[in-house]
């Protein structure tokens, strides 16, 4: 099955998009180590738990069923970038 250039085209686009949405890996890891100056602030979305036994350095954990209590004491001037067990 052959793609048109319509479907070439939705599908750069929405890729585009999923990358200006989303933080690589690296990006993260070089954060973690000090080497950027990003200013984000990591959350841990798993259970507290979890988060307890072990987490990224610098992650602040906000369980995903509490978000909505707590996202008003998040900062809003910052990059919020969240991880989880399932990586979404």
């Amino acid at each position: 099955m052959a793609f048109t250039p319509e479907d070439i085209e939705a599908n750069r686009l929405f890729f585009a998009q999923k990358l200006r949405a989303e933080r690589q890996e690296f990006d993260i890891e070089k954060w973690v180590k000090g080497g950027t100056t990003m200013d984000l602030m990591l959350l841990d979305t798993r259970a507290r738990d979890a988060f307890h036994k072990s987490h990224i350095q610098g992650a602040v954990c906000v369980p995903t069923e509490e978000i909505g209590e707590l996202m008003a004491q998040l900062p809003r001037d910052k990059e919020l970038v969240t991880y989880c067990w399932s990586h979404t």
